[in-house]
């Protein structure tokens, strides 16, 4: 990783652009006068002090690029090791320098307990939606700052790439009760720390800290506030630390998908709300998992009725909640309800643009009214805003085949492929990752490693009929037909109801003539 960052750290300083532009220069020059002194019966060893002069040169050039270049941006290209390619142009260097966007760096977990990382993170988010209320701040999304996680990016580098003239970073030991949070503020244009603190409390102080922490930013900066940003950077979404606790864990959960994974956060969510009646965020989570759970694992009444009843519920108490809209959008996708859904959605994105969950219901609905296109932009954006939400690539997949673009549907199952196996090592209990990560390595013709990629999801949850059915579609289309009908009398037997689904799914379309297919099919 040192040389990674040794060689980011020579492109930034855009040693390598020079050293290509010296060699160039030199051998034209070496070509002319190899034709001139000749020419002008110049004695032989003017060549050679020439050559030898160039070849000085070369070295005591790059010296001179590297201490003088070093202050100025590259107008180059820039890739980033640890993300994503940028382009940064001498005018965007100048905006770094006189403009006010501070980024928060994924807050590190130092606690003993690994499993606390659901708590540095939502630190971080907290600090980030605090200050993004402050118009004269430029903040970077939760999205774009997560992608650092980890990085071992130094902080030169790091402000470069986001763009940044500011890095707030820290760090988190969460130690039962007791909480110990250490924040730096660097300039980066100066490359100096322009202040720090470490914090000392207990879990309910969280809420304090968190305002102190923002309020310090504001006055280092020397920012003036109106007296709705003064408001906003105070606003507490609850002032219970263990809602706030069950909310944040039950958000740990919430994407996973599986039936498991969404009951827990949905008792995590009511344990939540019943600490905190008004707690806006808890009702809004619980109505998006019930919305999940309803749509993916079990169409009872009852979940896309509390789906509902919660995301109105969080609208009561906070009128301006993108998620409550977004959790509503899905909520009237599967009442069928398409213009309505639609609404709810645009009003998830109007209220909160970094809505990664908004994007994704509005791109399913524009897929069911024929806007594929529309869709495209919309699951693509998901993706940008939220890296580790990866249902988009699905969506995404299915969009370019209606659309019939080859390309770019080939472009995503590339992505995919180098998405799953990253996501998988920090996420490895997470099974329709596994499967969806296997339908990709079965596009890429890699069946074998499909097989395994798909066992290993199936493994995990062997009585999730979401899990079970994927499998049996798996089975279908690489023509094993006896693993297959298994796998779905597995998913029936376990809840799976969808038979309507399964008649049309073309996923099944070899096994439809299948006498063991019919006879499940009978009677329902």
């Amino acid at each position: 990783m040192k040389l990674k960052k040794y060689i980011a750290e020579l492109k930034r300083r855009n040693l390598f652009k020079v050293a290509i532009t010296y060699l160039i220069v030199a051998w034209i020059v070496t070509q002319v006068f190899s034709i001139v002194l000749p020419t002008y019966g110049a004695p032989v060893y003017f060549m050679k002090i020439l050559i030898l002069v160039l070849v000085i040169g070369f070295p005591v050039t790059l010296v001179f690029a590297w201490i003088y270049r070093a202050p100025l941006m590259p107008t180059s290209d820039i890739t980033n090791v640890d993300g994503p390619h940028s382009v940064i142009s001498k005018q965007e260097s100048q905006h770094i320098l006189y403009h006010n966007k501070l980024v928060v760096l994924p807050f590190q977990n130092i606690s003993p307990d690994t499993d606390s990382n659901y708590f540095s993170d939502g630190l971080t988010e907290e600090i980030i939606i605090r200050l993004s209320a402050i118009k004269e701040l430029d903040i970077a999304s939760r999205s774009s700052c997560m992608r650092y996680k980890d990085t071992e990016l130094d902080n030169i580098t790091l402000g470069y790439e986001l763009n940044a003239k500011y890095l707030l970073q820290g760090t988190v030991r969460k130690l039962k009760d007791d909480l110990k949070i250490s924040v730096a503020l660097i300039d980066v244009q100066k490359d100096t720390q322009l202040w720090a603190e470490i914090y000392l409390g207990k879990i309910a102080d969280v809420f304090d800290i968190q305002e102190k922490v923002s309020k310090r930013i504001v006055n280092s900066l020397q920012i003036k506030l109106s007296s709705q940003e003064v408001e906003a950077l105070g606003k507490r979404a609850t002032t219970n630390s263990d809602a706030y606790d069950a909310n944040l864990r039950a958000r740990e959960f919430l994407f996973r998908y599986t039936k498991s994974y969404l009951r827990i956060a949905i008792d995590l969510f009511q344990q939540a709300i019943d600490l905190d009646p008004k707690y806006a965020a808890a009702y809004a989570g619980m109505a998006e998992a019930c919305a999940l759970l309803y749509e993916t694992h079990d169409k009872k009444q009852k979940w896309i009725d509390k789906a509902e009843e919660s995301a109105l519920k969080a609208l009561i108490y906070d009128s301006t909640s993108s998620e409550a809209y977004s959790a509503l959008g899905l909520v009237y996708y599967n009442k069928n309800s398409p213009k309505e859904a639609l609404i709810a959605a645009e009003k998830g994105i109007a209220f909160d643009s970094n809505n990664f969950f908004a994007y994704w219901v509005r791109g399913r609905l524009f897929r069911v009214m024929d806007r594929d296109a529309e869709a495209i932009h919309d699951f693509n954006k998901a993706l940008e805003l939220n890296g580790d939400f990866h249902s988009p690539y699905g969506d995404l997949q299915m969009a370019y085949e209606t659309l019939n673009d080859q390309e770019m549907l080939q472009d995503t199952i590339e992505r995919a492929v180098l998405f799953y196996p990253k996501y998988l090592l920090h996420h490895p209990d997470d099974s329709r990752a596994h499967q969806f990560y296997a339908f990709t390595l079965f596009r890429l013709g890699r069946l074998e490693e499909a097989k395994t990629e798909m066992q290993k999801g199936v493994a995990q949850n062997p009585k999730d009929p979401i899990i079970v059915y994927n499998a049996a579609c798996f089975y279908t289309l690489i023509n094993d037909k006896e693993k297959a009908i298994k796998s779905l009398k597995t998913a029936i037997d376990n809840g799976f109801e969808n038979y309507d689904y399964m008649r049309h799914d073309p996923d099944l379309n070899s096994l439809k003539k299948e006498p063991d297919f019919i006879a499940l099919m009978e009677g329902n």
